[in-house]
């Protein structure tokens, strides 16, 4: 075999540059003090149910049809006190004036 022939089967495919996916920044949630507080009892509360069930976090997100990287940064929210989801809803309870008590009191 000649040296600009190659076996069979050991040909090498051109390689093509990857794309790269700029990640664009995190915008800040402009959550007070105190939402702060209640977004990490939340996710708190969630995650102490979810350990008293004996399931972790990967296998409640998927029993729960919920993305696990989703579920973990919910949960992650107990350190921080950032999710957007959640701090909308805080704002809206808010913005209603009622308590998260009340405005949760007739949803089961």
């Amino acid at each position: 075999m000649s040296q600009d022939q190659v076996p069979y089967g050991n040909h090498e495919k051109p390689k093509k540059p990857r794309k790269t996916l700029k990640k664009e920044p995190e915008k800040p949630h402009n959550v007070s003090d105190i939402e702060r507080e209640k977004l990490k009892l939340i996710a708190g509360k969630a995650r102490k149910l979810r350990i008293a069930k004996k399931i972790s976090y990967e296998e409640f997100a998927r029993i729960s049809d919920i993305n696990r990287n989703t579920y973990f940064r919910f949960e992650k929210s107990v350190d921080t006190g950032e999710n957007y989801t959640m701090a909308v809803l805080l704002k809206v309870i808010r913005g209603l004036n009622i308590s998260v008590s009340d405005f949760f009191q007739d949803i089961k």
